[in-house]
């Protein structure tokens, strides 16, 4: 018996549809959906996160 390629593409196709809709908890930050205002204050939010994060390193590693 053979079997018709139209139920394991749909199959697939709903199991991506329900992976796409319930894998993601939060969404992720970025700047697709974004005016151009709240983009640049996620771009300055980021820059100073990743700021911070390079002195606390800097003081962690810095000899006492």
């Amino acid at each position: 018996m053979r079997i018709n390629p139209f139920f394991p593409v749909f199959a697939v196709l709903v199991g991506v549809v329900v992976y796409a809709y319930y894998a993601p908890e939060d969404r992720p930050e970025k700047g697709l959906t974004t005016t151009p205002k709240e983009y640049m204050e996620l771009v300055q939010k980021n820059r100073a996160e990743r700021v911070k994060k390079e002195r606390q390193k800097e003081q962690a590693e810095a000899p006492r």
